[in-house]
């Protein structure tokens, strides 16, 4: 089998229903020989802002001089981006290294169970110093929490995938929260009746729990946006806890902000495009307090949106698509993604259907003139198949 086989497996595994318990995950490690156990891990749940938090507090560990994986998902233009040490994606070679290791004890998982798996795996024969883990969906029976991590951090809460996690932001603070292990202290830059359970659930299990209630307005910081400053001080907090024990410098950590990459949020791919990977309500409506500070340099903003069917999409047409003046409907090459026929019923604006997205793209820039602006968002899936997605 090579790598081309070995990725076309796992992502037919995709189709597989999410496992409500760790059962599998648990079976599959211990034949593994339990490398998760081996590793110093910094666990990331929330709802929006883990992938931006988690390159923020790589990126400061680097600088400190540690060799730090960092696992998160999903990728925006190749399978290998889940998986990075030092910010370097693992090769081709490595990962059908460890799925031909990983693949004689197969019994059923998950697309999500395997990948975590060979991740684990890998990071502890790379002998990483730090992991930064993100959590995939959700955290109480994410297949990530399987670890006993040196710090916990939640984000934020908002309501997202309620079929799993609960129809209330309480029952998805629950479930989040179930990443708090007993006596490992816990960042969070939750508020209202999230933080209310995040902190019951701290107190439960004898965690400090750190608020991060801060915009962070003064930081300099490499990614665009104010949201990702308050990812920054929520980064910034978990630093703060492991200084108590390993070495980082205020150089290491001013260093790191300066340096950090998260590509897709809020980023200019050229002078006049902008992409950006809000994927569900909260996130719309961070862009769109974004995009108002920045129409008044722009004649026209020509959208173009893919959604998945999953997401409050009726909602997040309504808050974005006022401030275009175009909109261009689209669909990521997923199963989860949402018919543009459906979505257009709720764009009020100038609009047009074009199924595949580098062709809305291309579509985009044929009309768009110098100093109008486009702005592709609604998925990450979406701005992935724009930047290339394989």
């Amino acid at each position: 089998m090579d790598y081309s086989q070995a990725i076309k497996f796992l992502y037919s595994l995709e189709g597989k229903k999410y496992n409500l318990d760790l059962k599998a995950i648990n079976s599959l490690l211990n034949k593994l020989g339990n490398p998760e156990k081996n590793l110093k891990v910094i666990h990331v749940a929330g709802t929006n802002g883990k992938g931006s938090t988690c390159a923020i507090i790589s990126s400061i560990l680097q600088e400190a001089g540690y060799k730090v994986g960092m696992y998160t998902s999903p990728h925006l233009k190749k399978f290998n981006e889940r998986i990075k040490t030092n910010e370097k994606d693992i090769t081709d070679k490595d990962i059908l290294k460890y799925f031909n290791k990983i693949i004689r004890f197969y019994n059923n998982e998950t697309f999500f169970e395997f990948t975590t798996a060979l991740a684990f795996l890998y990071f502890y024969e790379k002998k990483v110093d730090f992991l930064v883990l993100e959590v995939g969906l959700g955290g109480r029976l994410d297949a990530t929490n399987v670890i006993t991590p040196l710090v916990s951090v939640i984000t934020n809460i908002s309501l997202e995938h309620q079929q799993y996690l609960g129809n209330t932001i309480s029952e998805i603070a629950y479930e989040k929260a179930g990443i708090i292990k007993n006596n490992v202290p816990v960042v969070t830059g939750a508020a209202g009746e999230a933080l209310k359970e995040i902190t019951k659930i701290a107190k439960k299990n004898n965690s400090k729990l750190y608020v991060v209630k801060k915009n962070g307005k003064h930081l300099k910081l490499a990614l665009n946006g104010e949201f990702q400053r308050h990812n920054a001080l929520i980064a910034l907090k978990t630093i703060d806890l492991l200084k108590n024990k390993y070495k980082i410098t205020n150089d290491n950590i001013q260093k790191g902000l300066l340096k950090v990459k998260w590509p897709g949020r809020l980023e200019f791919i050229s002078e006049n495009v902008l992409v950006d990977c809000a994927h569900n309500l909260d996130a719309v409506k961070v862009l769109r307090k974004e995009l108002l500070k920045i129409k008044k340099e722009y004649k026209k903003i020509i959208l173009v949106i893919g959604i998945l069917k999953d997401k409050n999409y009726k909602a997040m047409l309504k808050t974005i698509t006022p401030l275009a003046d175009f909109v261009i409907l689209t669909k990521p090459n997923i199963n989860r993604a949402a018919d543009p026929k459906i979505l257009s019923k709720y764009v009020k604006k100038d609009k047009i259907i074009i199924h595949n997205i580098p062709e809305a793209v291309k579509y985009a820039k044929e009309i768009a003139k110098k100093d109008d602006l486009i702005l592709v968002t609604g998925s990450i899936y979406t701005v992935g198949e724009a930047l290339g997605r394989k």
